[in-house]
């Protein structure tokens, strides 16, 4: 059973965390209503559902097939029950949009600039990312771009780059989305600075789901085959909580702060209605079940070879937070992992990262606090080795994007 010290502490970081979630909601009450809050909303909602449905499932399966004989053992499989439903809970991503976005989600989904500035620098660079410009000048230019009169305005012509002759900036408002317009009679190097800030924002933000989802899904694979296989599994509650606030800090100070890709000025820009890529998803969850194989494989040979419990669950730990490293370096962008690894020595950030992550890795190693012990240092590189198997496996899907993508440009 949970000990009742580990029970105190880990209501004591569960109601600061809830906390601190409800004063940034709080303080960010004001922030526009935007569609990609609404879905972020949604997910969150749905996740919380998906969370309680598995604190009763388990309850209910643990009532089924254990025999319960006192009141301790139905408070450990409630403790059992809250620690699974705990990983679900999206206590690191709830709040990510309010951290993340200010005003910039406004213009990500930037299709069409209106200016009347001719520059023909930065109309090919916004071409380059997706973006027509119109141009409402009364100037002669000299221009292959098509020239049209206030008379002569039609809806088609406005999808691409178009010059119209007046001095009424307002003349095509009622022809576009709002959402997907930007204007600029200034500063054109000021709309291009502001759109990809906040596409490089955009970018981070999904790069932190697909970071979370890769961290807990793989853990309740997990969970679910060791229970199927009849291995013994529990995960401590105190130990899913320190693990929630490793990912919390994660979220908010490593991938929020990620450079951004080089290439995000090279995409279109995202649909309304897409809050994170079908293919984005699928990867994430075939990396997921990978994380899932590389953790149960080792946790089930040890203790088929009469391995203790302490050895398995040293093992399954140090390769979880190894692969959690490994990821974040392959996540940094679309280059190559050995390229990325170069990359950390420029950031602090990512340098005091994976220190800390390398800490926490020998705090398990020397401490028998949740059943672990030392391994061996051939056991603990070997734990290590084993974390870079499904981050190969990501790796080979960058690969193949990168050479779908230089064969579309060879077209």
């Amino acid at each position: 059973m949970t000990s009742n010290i580990n029970l105190i502490i880990s209501g004591l970081l569960l109601l600061i965390i809830i906390i601190l979630k409800i004063i940034i909601i709080k303080r960010h009450s004001n922030i526009k209503k935007t569609e990609l809050l609404k879905k972020a909303k949604k997910l969150n909602i749905l996740l919380y559902l998906l969370s309680f449905l598995i604190f009763i499932i388990y309850i209910v399966i643990s009532l089924i097939t254990k025999e319960i004989t006192n009141f301790k053992e139905t408070i450990t499989i409630i403790v059992n029950s809250l620690s699974i439903s705990l990983l679900i809970i999206p206590l690191s991503i709830n709040t990510l949009y309010y951290t993340s976005f200010k005003d910039e989600e406004k213009i990500n989904r930037t299709k069409t600039i209106i200016t009347n500035i001719f520059d023909i620098k930065y109309i090919r660079k916004f071409n380059k990312a997706g973006i027509n410009v119109i141009i409402i000048t009364k100037e002669e230019l000299d221009t292959k771009i098509k020239q049209i009169n206030e008379d002569e305005i039609d809806s088609n012509l406005l999808r691409k780059n178009l010059i119209i002759r007046s001095t009424n900036k307002k003349i095509i408002d009622k022809y576009l989305d709002k959402d997907l317009t930007y204007y600029e009679f200034k500063d054109l190097d000021d709309a291009y600075n502001k759109i990809y800030n906040t596409r490089g924002v955009h970018d981070n933000y999904i790069r932190t789901i697909k970071y979370n989802i890769t961290t807990y899904l793989p853990l309740v694979l997990s969970f679910i085959v060791l229970c199927l296989m009849g291995f013994p599994i529990t995960y401590n509650i105190l130990l899913v909580l320190l693990l929630k606030i490793y990912t919390i800090l994660n979220s908010e100070f490593i991938y929020k702060k990620m450079s951004y890709d080089t290439d995000i000025m090279k995409r279109y820009p995202k649909p309304l209605n897409v809050f994170i890529g079908t293919q984005e998803v699928l990867i994430s969850i075939i990396i997921s079940f990978c994380i899932s194989f590389t953790l149960t494989i080792p946790y089930m040979y040890v203790l088929s070879q009469g391995g203790s419990i302490e050895f398995a669950n040293t093992l399954f730990i140090l390769i979880f937070i190894y692969i959690n490293v490994f990821m974040t370096l392959s996540y940094i962008s679309e280059s190559m992992l050995l390229k990325n690894i170069i990359k950390v020595f420029r950031s602090l950030r990512l340098i005091i990262y994976i220190l800390g992550s390398i800490g926490i890795t020998f705090i398990f190693y020397y401490s028998s606090y949740f059943k672990t012990r030392n391994i061996g240092i051939h056991n603990y590189l070997g734990s290590l080795a084993f974390a870079l198997i499904p981050v190969l496996l990501y790796e080979l899907t960058k690969l193949a994007r990168y050479t779908t993508t230089k064969r579309r440009k060879r077209k």
